[in-house]
């Protein structure tokens, strides 16, 4: 399963592409960054949305982005990131 985001990391506010079968439990993703780079990944239900946790990588311009977890929730607009979510244990 990909999901596409708009930028080449990210943040809250991001815009992201999910397919139209969303997991009803936690499944291994690829992420596709928009400059290029693809990263490993983690898609989970959560009471809010969805918990996307993007592994540790570098962006095609080298920059060195840390294991992070991203709430993902839908607008009028589709999906976004909507909050940097405490990393699990």
């Amino acid at each position: 399963m990909q999901i596409f985001l708009g930028d080449s990391h990210a943040y809250p506010g991001c815009r992201a592409t999910l397919p139209g079968d969303l997991p009803a439990a936690g499944t291994d993703v690829v992420i596709c960054l928009a400059d290029g780079i693809e990263v490993p990944g983690r898609l989970s239900p959560c009471p809010e949305g969805f918990r996307l946790e993007i592994a540790s990588h570098r962006t095609a311009a080298g920059t060195s982005i840390a294991r992070k977890s991203w709430l993902l929730g839908r607008d009028d607009a589709g999906w976004k990131i909507k909050a940097r979510l405490a990393d699990p244990a």
